[in-house]
């Protein structure tokens, strides 16, 4: 949480010492920097951060919060010593954006804000959606386009247009009390002639955990940090059930850096040039490749392509909705502590907002179109704020998935991801699995109880004791897709 914050901090600080840049060259030059990506895009949108008042004489600074006094870490900053985790002694840092958000971490109205979540079963201009004829006819497309125009990013048919060329490697052979499993290296090289002056080839590489003498096994593709390797839990609950589990690498495929995007698979698609507003960010980026590795499942007779699922934690939980959303031919899905532009409601501010992830680290998971839906609801205000008249929300990306299984996972001391958030948005995509003849979110409890886990439904939520990890619902996870695979 610290580091997370401390980047946030800075990116936040940085942005309010320089002038938003009026002009950029048409073409991006060599040494394009996330900074100056980020900033032609707020140029193309027409928007840029406003003059705001010192910290200190800004009347909407939480009155619970104190500078860090000289000689602490952080000194200087922000921090909240008994806000949202007080039985810890770290201290956790109140940042204010770009455009003015404070970050909050209590549980009130006034703070919080009034969460009102649009109805998914009423069209944009006011009609009832009553049969799955009007969910897919009407109302799902129009909640897809705005999903991807709005926030997500559109991904451009030049796209569909790419070929990779695979390579299996095998890498060794590993026994373990749960089985046997060959450990392989999957590699895919986009084909770059449509634009040969590309500066990095996009690949697609994975690391497969493969049992041995598999045939038509299920596999789960997970977003990972390939500089780790995976908790032994992971392989566990695979191999055991004799699935075969596959670790993505997706910064080689598109950088999580705003730099690159100009470069790798968006800067492919875009001929090196700038990102239009709607245009697809890392996020999308990533999931364009899971659907490629499920074209080459298709062709291999190891594994059964119907049965793919996608996990990923954290901002890899975020990708993972996305790919859900995006890809229909993924059969289930863990997203674990996604935050905002995950499960986390826009709506409500709580830990990460979507305001936040303005900063020059993390805005190149979206469309640009995202930050025009940042700052007050009315000039000189504070809340609301202009998100609220977005048409849509976390809720209506995961009714995209409908009706195939989804389970949502949150721990209780990760107030940055807004655990209590994802299960509204979980509640609140019920009623389009519902329509769909789908059980929605089985929940008899007024709230989530912690460590109870709710995967009755299509729709499942566990909220685990702890903070911001996986591994802790993965062995719950595996259950439910169990459940889904033997179908």
């Amino acid at each position: 949480m610290k580091v997370k914050q401390l980047i946030f901090l800075l990116a936040c600080s940085f942005s309010a010492t320089i002038a938003a840049q009026t002009t950029f060259p048409a073409f991006p030059p060599e040494d394009v920097t996330a900074w100056m990506d980020r900033d032609q895009m707020m140029m193309q949108l027409g928007i840029s951060f406003p003059q705001l008042v010192p910290e200190d004489q800004d009347p909407n600074r939480p009155a619970h919060i104190r500078r860090i006094p000289e000689g602490e870490s952080f000194s200087g900053q922000w921090t909240d010593d008994v806000g949202y985790f007080p039985d810890s002694p770290r201290k956790y840092l109140i940042n204010r954006g770009g455009f003015g958000l404070w970050l909050n971490y209590i549980e009130e109205p006034d703070k919080v804000g009034v969460y009102t979540p649009i109805d998914l079963l009423k069209t944009m201009d006011g009609k009832p959606v009553k049969t799955p004829k009007d969910w897919w006819n009407k109302r799902r497309p129009e909640l897809e386009k705005a999903c991807k125009e709005e926030i997500w990013g559109v991904i451009p048919q030049a796209a569909a247009d790419l070929k990779v060329t695979w390579e299996d490697r095998l890498l060794y052979v590993a026994d373990s009390i749960y089985g046997s499993f060959e450990v392989r290296q999957l590699t895919g090289a986009v084909d770059v002639s449509s634009y040969p002056a590309i500066k990095h080839r996009p690949m697609i590489q994975g690391k497969l955990y493969l049992p041995v003498g598999a045939s038509e096994v299920p596999v789960i593709i997970q977003y990972a940090w390939m500089r780790y390797p995976p908790h032994p839990i992971y392989v566990r609950e695979c191999i055991s059930r004799g699935w075969a589990f596959l670790q993505m690498d997706c910064v080689e495929l598109q950088p999580d850096n705003g730099a690159f995007l100009t470069d790798y698979l968006i800067g492919l698609v875009n001929k090196g040039n700038w990102r239009q507003p709607q245009d697809w960010g890392a996020l999308a980026a990533w999931s364009w490749g899971v659907s490629r590795l499920i074209d080459y499942f298709e062709k291999d007779t190891r594994m059964d392509a119907t049965r793919v699922g996608v996990t990923g934690h954290s901002r890899y939980g975020k990708a993972t909705l996305v790919t859900m959303a995006y890809e229909p031919r993924v059969a289930v899905s863990y997203v674990s502590c996604s935050g905002a532009a995950g499960a986390a409601p826009i709506r409500r501010h709580m830990g990460q907002n979507l305001e936040s992830i303005v900063v020059e680290t993390e805005y190149q998971w979206l469309a640009g179109n995202f930050m025009k839906w940042c700052s007050p609801l009315e000039e000189g205000g504070y809340l609301p704020r202009r998100y609220e008249k977005l048409p849509v929300d976390a809720h209506a990306l995961l009714a995209l998935c409908a009706p195939r299984p989804v389970f949502i996972g949150g721990g209780t001391t990760d107030s940055w991801c807004d655990a209590y958030g994802t299960y509204l948005t979980t509640r609140d995509a019920s009623p389009a699995y519902e329509l769909l003849g789908a059980k929605g979110l089985q929940m008899p409890d007024a709230d989530p109880i912690p460590d109870k886990g709710y995967m009755d439904g299509a729709l499942a939520y566990r909220l685990h004791v702890g903070w911001h990890v996986d591994f802790l619902d993965w062995p719950y996870f595996a259950e439910f897709a169990e459940r889904i695979f033997n179908k």
